[in-house]
């Protein structure tokens, strides 16, 4: 037998009996924070108690601390470090303190070194140098020590050392880290006489000094400590004067609540008082999603219907996190012009040391103006501030804003599930808070399951009945009391108010009540308030309902049996002008004595200054009655959704779509019934249709309120109008409503134009219609007789050269200058031109319009596209007459299949794309299958699958949010989205449907085929680039980059897998890596038959030719520049069209010439040479991927694509090129160089051998040696790294080679790999170039 060995046991950890165990054993972090801690709180310290001005610090320099201390004209500088520990310290402990010490000493003997330390000191040899107490035994200790520091660093300059000189420059201070805090802010009173109240802000202002100074390794002056003090002062005395300081206050927790309880289970609003003292239910699910979101994001919405407990949620999430940041509400927010002063008031609190949390409860119309306020704070502030905003469903679609330009924000859509029910129910049988009569969760839960409100369970469970049963006790206890009257009179005008999302200002209140309560009015109020009745704002002046679900019970018991109409007056009456779109948009929720309210309602409304109010009315009771329409519909057109026909659907449903005076009506789905009668969704969708309930608008409260102002406006003069602008709009909405509410029978069009120059065309137009639509023969009478003054007029006010009449074809033209800024939009400024020309003059067949611009003479005989020149019939052009009309309509439906937020819609986009991805590999996959001549198998069915998910999650609509909302500008973000959908998307999903076909060689399967993948191949940069743009601000740019990549290699796969199937046949022999190179010659010898159609010019022009092939949707055009071509030579033009002629031949759809100057540039000077070159910008692309990636994750490492400087022995490099970097990684003197290569093929053949591109071994070679050259004599480690994206060829390079005392490795990127995988590559060259280097995670 063989002599044994016995093996050294390794000490085993025991295993952690639990996870608290665990926790406690993993305090890495939590010591090394505490140690942080200490250096800052003592750097403070340091700088506070520094009596001399001279005197100057840098934070994290040479030291923690050097403070430089001037003496006599010269600087005396001491070398500061700060050791923290809870663990008891030996001798050993200071071996590396004293190497630091000792290499600054042997450069400048003239420095000083201090050790400050706060933990327990074992007793030997360092206690003993640590009170300047050395004996021979300890003074021999400490001197080998140092001899052994000398051993390990022989390089250091030893000649200048001195044992006793050098312990005379050291010096030993513990302070105690819990007595610091204390000592800064008592230090603080005593030098600048501060007051203790405030004490706090000047201690966190210098905080956060010494912090920044940190981050920077700056220094810090006595000078800039007392600026930064003073600048405090100065902000704490601005407060009272900034009108902000009364929208704000802080929310307070320090306050249990007084009442035990009573408001909050009285279905009162939760108060902060309310969160101390334990109150509300803790919802701890639904919490740490909320602090979570603030923790992550910008701005956190929760957003649910009235009693779902958003407020309180709201509330525990800044009470628990008030630790971290300090708690204010917003209370009025509706002004833009006074959003700055919010934000310097915020801006304040920051600079004084806080971090802020923002709370707007309730979102509401003084709150309105939000979304412009995050604006500004994201320009003006980047840190120490987040937004948590509560908000019913129908605010959140009224005031959102435009969510597009909020950097980051999450939704959160609290909900009471049966599960939480029973929790909750448990909770308050924990705590002995159940009335007496809940004995069951599940009878409590049954009663309010309908609705399931959180506010009406926590009612129930805590009073033993529903909340609607306690208000109409509480109300009849009302009645009987003296003041009831008056109190029941407040309560109906304030509730209804809260229910149509509007608040009554006290004054307003107090100047409409009818019944005298025989007591003063403030006390009345304070009275209700204290009865859980009405909650009184004293800082905003308004009386506001408790609750929404309070409110709504109290207006049914209040109105049992009163009618609604009086307080909707009377509310309406005190109403801010503001308001009333909102007002009337909620008034067809409720039941209202239609003839008698409006009647009145336009009574209340009247001002003959200004006639606006009744466009508001309207408006928002039109949106309104869409709404309550679409609701009891939904079911159907959800399934309209479904089947892709929302939109169709919705517009034939509006019943505005008919043009009776003209004969003219919408009928799209009719009309692709006949051109497509085998499509059985059509046919789905026609049937659907014809189910869906029509929209009968006499039923709706728009008609009787149209009505209604009609009669009034029947009754005025029109001379004596003095509102014409309003007037015009109201008149056409009531005609729109009603054709036999025509106001134009009460006036005279003499009338209209005699003074038409005070009169904007809009208005003009809009008044001759009418006239036209109501007494056509008095109109046709009166424009006989003043045509030629009415087109001056018209040709005047729609600034064009010309209007004249054909009247051979009945029609009318419009001539006008296009200037050269409008360019682009002809269409558009035709198109606007005729609406106007026929709302006017809707008496012509044919309304044309021309833009005058320059033209080229040689050119005059070709068919030259004018998008400005516009020949339109009437019916064309009437259908845009109701184009606001049914804009509102459709708005006001779709706007109910919108996505929260636009992360939300970017994850939406994202994981459709990323789908695409995968069919375009199995498709290849496919592909190969049949080539070798094996069946698909189980492939077939996945296929399928994958093209049956992706037809479902892109049917439908995905509406960006506030893409449609009435009365909102549109949102500008989607609006290319339309196209790029039909483009890119839509012909996958045309692909997919016809691979089947493909695969079985059906020639015009193929054929349709390949047309749909070219188009989405062509439109494939333009969809990237569009996602890019939003990508950028909703930090979605690292997921963009590499789905980039995936996209265009996947498909470019599949067209290359396509063409090569369509032209062999199945071969056992059959090898996928072939594919490439037989594409690429397949698409030289296309190139090359091109090229050929040049030969006549080659001669005498240099012409540069393309490398690929270029497509625009199905179209392939061949694109070449010339070099110094003059294509305003009408000579060069002809010798160009003639001598193309040959290129005809070419399998090419067109040719496109471009001319470049002298620096390979395009003669417009926008577009380089190499734009042209696809795979430079995917290059381009790919090395910023890279470059990001290490630059996010790797903040240990400076990374940068810097230029390295020639190493020249003269010093002369006139010439030379720049050596531009792709990627710099470098950790003290290790430097790796990246050069990130993206080519189509990744090696070169020559003579059947694969070898490396040469040109790229070269330049990074020189690059690494240029770049050790800069070292000098230091030790260093420079390496280069050739990095290739990975293509499918079947020989990869692999290598890594030794050259020069240099390591070159050639590696490659598989990009066609999750985003993990591919990180998990550029992790491991990172690990394997850089030692110990960690990942920040």
């Amino acid at each position: 037998m063989g002599k044994s060995t016995k093996k050294k046991n390794k000490k085993v950890t025991a295993p952690k009996a639990n996870i608290q165990e665990l926790s406690i054993s993993r305090d890495g972090g939590q010591i090394a924070l505490r140690g942080y801690s200490y250096q800052f709180l003592y750097s403070c310290y340091l700088i506070l108690s520094s009596s001399n001005p001279s005197n100057f610090f840098q934070l994290e320099g040479i030291e923690d601390i050097d403070c430089i201390m001037q003496k006599n004209g010269s600087n005396d500088i001491t070398h500061i470090q700060l050791k923290y520990s809870v663990n008891k310290q030996d001798a050993s402990f200071l071996t590396d303190v004293l190497k630091n010490f000792l290499e600054a000493y042997l450069l400048d003997q003239n420095r000083f070194f201090k050790l400050v330390y706060d933990f327990p000191v074992a007793k030997g040899h360092l206690s003993k140098i640590f009170a300047s107490k050395l004996d021979e035994k300890s003074r021999t200790y400490w001197a080998g020590v140092i001899s052994n520091i000398k051993k390990n660093n022989p390089s250091w300059n030893w000649s200048v050392y001195d044992f006793d000189k050098f312990i005379s420059h050291l010096s030993f201070e513990k302070i105690e880290k819990s007595i610091l805090a204390t000592e800064i802010e008592k230090t603080l009173i005593r030098i600048y006489e501060i007051n203790t109240d405030n004490v706090s802000l000047f201690a966190n202002s210098i905080k956060i000094l010494c912090f920044e100074k940190m981050e920077q390794r700056a220094y810090v002056t006595k000078a800039e400590l007392d600026s930064k003090i003073q600048s405090v002062k100065i902000d704490i005395s601005k407060g009272p004067q900034n009108p902000a300081h009364s929208w704000i206050r802080k929310l307070d927790y320090s306050k249990p609540s007084i009442d035990e309880g009573c408001s909050f289970y009285e279905g009162k609003k939760a108060t902060p008082a309310d969160i101390v003292s334990g109150f509300p239910i803790k919802r701890p699910s639904l919490e740490k999603d909320v602090i979570n979101s603030i923790c992550e994001n910008m701005v956190t919405v929760i957003k649910a219907s009235s009693g779902q407990g958003k407020t309180t949620l709201a509330l525990r999430a800044a009470y628990i996190l008030q630790n971290e940041y300090i708690p204010y509400q917003l209370l009025w927010c509706d002004e833009i012009k006074e959003i700055g002063n919010i934000v310097q008031y915020f801006k304040a609190r920051i600079q004084l040391g806080e971090k802020i949390l923002i709370l707007i409860d309730n979102l509401d119309d003084h709150l309105s103006k939000w979304n412009y306020l995050v604006q500004l704070l994201q320009s003006e502030l980047h840190c120490h501030y987040k937004l948590l905003i509560t908000s019913r469903e129908m605010d959140w679609y009224n005031y959102s804003g435009d969510l597009s330009n909020i950097q980051s924000l999450k939704v959160i859509k609290p909900a009471l599930e049966e599960k939480e029910a029973i929790e909750i129910f448990n909770l308050f049988g924990e705590a002995k808070q159940l009335h007496p009569s809940i004995t069951s969760w599940q009878r409590a839960w049954n009663k309010i399951a309908e609705r399931q409100l959180l506010i009406e369970y926590v009612y129930l469970l805590t009073h033993g009945e529903m909340l609607s049963e306690r208000i109409a006790s509480q109300i009849s206890e009302i009645g009987q009391s003296s003041s009831g009257k008056a109190k029941c009179e407040i309560l109906r005008k304030v509730c209804f108010a809260d229910l149509c999302g509007v608040r009554l200002s006290a004054v307003n209140l107090y100047a409409s009540q009818s019944e005298d309560s025989g007591s003063d009015f403030g006390e009345l109020l304070k009275c209700m308030e204290s009865e859980f009745l009405v909650h009184v704002n004293e800082e905003s002046g308004y009386i506001e309902g408790l609750h929404p679900i309070r409110s709504k019970h109290v207006v049914e018991r209040l109105h049992e049996f009163l009618p609604i109409d009086n307080t909707a007056i009377s509310v309406m009456k005190m109403a801010d002008k503001a308001d009333l779109s909102i007002l009337f948009s909620h008034l067809p929720e409720f039941t209202l004595n239609k003839e008698t309210f409006f009647r009145d309602a336009v009574e209340s409304l009247w001002d003959e200054k200004d006639l606006s109010n009744y466009t508001s009315a309207i408006q928002g009771l039109f949106s309104g009655s869409v709404m309550q329409y679409f609701l009891s519909n939904r079911a159907m057109f959800d399934d309209a959704d479904a089947h892709g026909g929302l939109f169709l659907i919705s517009t034939e449903m509006c019943p505005f779509a008919v043009f009776e005076d003209f004969g003219v009506s919408m009928d799209t789905l009719d009309k692709m019934r006949e051109t497509f009668p085998d499509n059985k969704n059509i046919e789905y969708l026609c049937r659907l249709r014809e189910r869906i309930p029509t929209c009968r608008l006499q039923e709706t409260y728009v008609y009787v309120f149209c009505d209604c102002l009609y009669r009034k406006l029947c009754t005025l003069r029109f001379d004596g109008i003095k509102d014409i602008m309003s007037y015009a709009s109201i008149s056409e909405w009531i005609y729109n409503i009603n054709p036999e509410w025509n106001v134009s029978v009460g006036f005279s069009l003499d009338d209209l134009w005699s003074k038409p120059e005070k009169l904007t065309l809009e208005c003009i137009s809009t008044l001759m219609y009418l006239s036209y639509c109501g007494n056509r023969k008095k109109y046709m009478e009166f424009v006989e007789r003043n045509l030629k003054s009415i087109l001056t007029y018209l040709k005047q006010w729609t600034r064009s050269h010309r209007v004249f009449i054909d009247s051979e074809k009945n029609a009318i033209h419009i001539e006008y200058i296009l200037r050269l800024h409008n360019i682009k939009t002809g269409n558009e400024q035709s198109v606007s031109r005729l609406k106007l020309l026929c709302k006017a003059l809707p008496i012509f067949d044919l309304y044309c319009a021309d833009a005058l611009k320059p033209t080229v003479d040689l050119l005059a005989a070709y068919p030259v596209p004018d998008d400005a020149h516009k020949e339109m019939s009437i019916r064309n052009i009437v259908i845009m007459f109701h184009q606001n009309l049914t804009s509102l309509w459709n708005k006001t439906i779709m706007s109910n299949y919108e996505f929260d937020t636009v992360t939300e819609w970017l994850n939406y986009w994202f994981d459709v794309r990323e789908h695409i991805c995968l069919l375009a590999d199995k498709c290849c996959a496919c592909i190969y299958k049949l080539l070798s001549g094996k069946t698909l198998g189980g492939l077939a069915g996945e296929v399928d699958k994958l093209r049956e998910d992706f037809a479902l999650i892109t049917t439908g609509e995905k509406r960006y949010p506030k893409e449609d909302r009435p009365f909102e500008e549109k949102a500008t973000v989607p609006e290319r989205l339309g196209k790029i959908k039909n483009k890119y998307f839509q012909s996958i999903q045309n692909f997919m449907n016809q691979f089947a076909g493909f695969l079985a060689k059906e020639e015009q399967k193929q054929r349709l085929a390949m047309v749909n993948l070219i188009t989405a191949q062509s439109s494939l940069v333009t969809m990237q680039n569009y996602f890019a743009e939003i990508a950028i601000d909703f930090g979605f740019q690292e997921r963009q980059m590499v789905l980039c990549v995936m996209e265009t290699q996947n498909i470019e796969r599949l067209i290359m897998c396509c063409r090569y199937y369509q032209a062999h046949s199945p071969n056992k022999y059959f090898d996928k890596y072939q594919i490439r190179n037989w594409y690429d010659g397949y698409c030289r010898d296309e190139r090359k038959i091109a090229e050929e159609g040049f030969l006549a010019l080659k001669s005498k022009y240099l012409i540069h030719f393309p490398d690929k092939i270029y497509t625009i949707d199905m179209l392939r055009y061949y694109p070449i520049i010339v070099d110094n071509f003059d294509m305003a030579s009408e000579s060069n033009l002809t010798e160009w069209l003639l001598g193309c002629i040959a290129f005809s031949d070419a399998p090419f759809d067109y040719l496109v010439i471009l001319s470049a100057n002298e620096f390979e540039e395009i003669n417009s000077g926008t577009t380089k040479l190499m734009d042209f070159l696809d795979e430079q910008r995917m290059c381009r692309l790919y090395e910023k991927f890279i470059l990001e990636y290490y630059k996010k994750h790797y903040p240990k490492l400076t990374v940068s694509a810097s230029q390295i400087p020639w190493s020249l022995d003269d010093g002369i490099g006139d010439m030379l090129p720049v050596m531009q970097s792709d990627i710099h990684l470098q950790k003290e003197n290790t430097v790796l160089i990246i050069d990130a290569k993206y080519y189509s093929n990744t090696t070169q053949v020559q003579f059947d051998k694969h070898t490396l591109h040469s040109n790229n071994l070269y330049q990074i070679f020189t690059y690494v040696k240029n770049r050790e050259y800069q070292f000098g004599d230091e030790d260093n480690k420079v390496s280069g790294m050739l990095l290739y994206a990975r293509t499918d060829a079947l020989i990869q390079p692999d290598n890594v080679y030794q050259m020069h005392g240099n390591q070159i490795s050639v590696k490659t990127l598989d990009l066609n790999k999750p985003f993990d995988e591919i990180a998990k590559q550029l992790d491991e060259i990172a690990a394997a170039h850089f030692d110990g280097i960690e990942k920040a995670v």
